[in-house]
């Protein structure tokens, strides 16, 4: 080889070398100083075709005892947890226990007659119709209602069975089933007493037997009513306040699943990500269908109109992600958002990126910070698995 050959590979090898050093630098000038300072923090992930390009902590899980965030810390995933609520019932679907056309009656009796236009694939999709349901007693604009998580706890604490029955009170629908779009987080709930139904086990437990175990995510719970479970690294949920932060960790329906109640870690999400490029929980016919826009009954294609506003692109429902296009790439999305977390997962599967920002505070620019980190991965990417169709 000449001495110019020679020299022109090495070039091309420390380039490349480079290359992979500055994304994880430029992942870190992006981020500088922007978690708030001796505050609740973020843990933040980027993957790239399948490697962690980066995954770091920032700020504190428990203020009080100055306890940092950490890639093992434990987050609410709050609506991200609708994915896993959608997984299951893809996962009975696949074992014939149910059928995304069966109406919501064969599991749920005690609804009204409107219970036979409602499928399952509505619920899935945020097309059902449903009203959000409310629950007698429940008052969130009570000042004691969010509480520090070592406080005493109110007198009655909400559980997903008695949320359904709340649901199952409300005598109309909003519209139609099939004929628009509209968030439910009822919807979600009343899936997830459909999966105890279905299997016959309780939410959590199957979540567990079917979805974490086998994927070995063993820092994932939903932590029910009957609190058998402990998330022992858990960042405690902060709101900011006149006086600074306050500890809001506990509320009486903070036990009500489907819609939210996922704890989870940055790293099992990471073991998340990664089966969801193959067919180790559910077949690859049903899982496409959770990365498939939902329809109307003529039709056509539905958008969530207020996630389209913020995102700045049409934003489409699947089973338990938001569908878009980037620059014609796919983008599959769901974001999370409580009084004391917040999370957001933003994947673009045919470049296999993947970036997921779970905080224990409303984080108003982890989409910002998350796009931001995506075009970063985008830069030096080659894409060589399939789009998700």
């Amino acid at each position: 080889m000449s001495r110019c050959r020679r020299l022109f590979a090495a070039f091309v090898l420390i380039c490349a070398h480079a290359q992979a050093q500055t994304l994880a630098q430029r992942v870190d000038s992006l981020l500088a100083g922007w978690n708030p300072q001796n505050g609740p923090g973020t843990a933040v992930l980027l993957i790239r075709e399948g490697k962690v390009e980066y995954r770091k902590g920032f700020g504190l899980a428990d203020l009080a005892r100055g306890i940092p965030v950490t890639p093992d810390t434990q987050f609410e995933l709050e609506s991200v947890s609708k994915q896993f609520t959608a997984m299951g019932i893809m996962i009975l679907a696949d074992r014939k226990k149910l059928s995304f056309d069966d109406p919501l009656s064969r599991f749920c009796p005690e609804f009204p007659a409107y219970a036979r236009s409602i499928t399952i694939g509505n619920l899935l999709n945020h097309t059902s119709g449903l009203l959000e349901y409310e629950l007698p007693g429940d008052d969130p604009d009570d000042p004691n209602y969010f509480r520090p998580f070592d406080a005493p706890r109110a007198p009655h604490e909400f559980s997903t069975a008695e949320a359904l029955q709340a649901q199952a009170r409300e005598p109309r629908l909003n519209f139609p089933p099939g004929q628009f779009y509209e968030y439910s987080n009822g919807g979600y709930m009343v899936l997830a007493e459909i999966i105890e139904r279905a299997s016959g086990e309780r939410y959590a437990d199957f979540l567990r037997d079917s979805i974490f175990d086998p994927l070995g995510m063993k820092d994932t719970l939903v932590l029910d009513e009957r609190r058998q479970r402990t998330a022992a690294r858990l960042a405690l949920g902060y709101a900011k306040t006149a006086d600074g932060w306050r500890d809001v960790s506990y509320f009486p329906t903070m036990y009500v699943c489907g819609y939210r109640g996922v704890i989870s870690t940055i790293n099992d999400l990471y073991k998340w990500d990664q089966a969801l490029y193959t067919d180790r929980l559910v077949s690859r016919s049903i899982l496409d269908l959770a990365f498939t826009p939902a329809r109307a009954a003529d039709g056509r294609e539905l958008t969530d109109p207020g996630m389209t506003d913020m995102m700045k692109r049409p934003i489409h429902y699947g089973f338990g992600w938001d569908i878009s296009k980037l620059d014609g790439e796919e983008v599959l999305e769901h974001t999370g958002r409580g009084v004391g977390y917040s999370a957001y997962i933003i994947r673009l599967p045919g470049s296999g990126i993947t970036v997921i920002l779970l905080s224990n505070f409303v984080n108003p620019e982890r989409f910002d910070r998350a796009r931001q980190m995506v075009e970063l991965a985008r830069g030096g990417t080659r894409p060589n698995r399939p789009t998700t169709k």
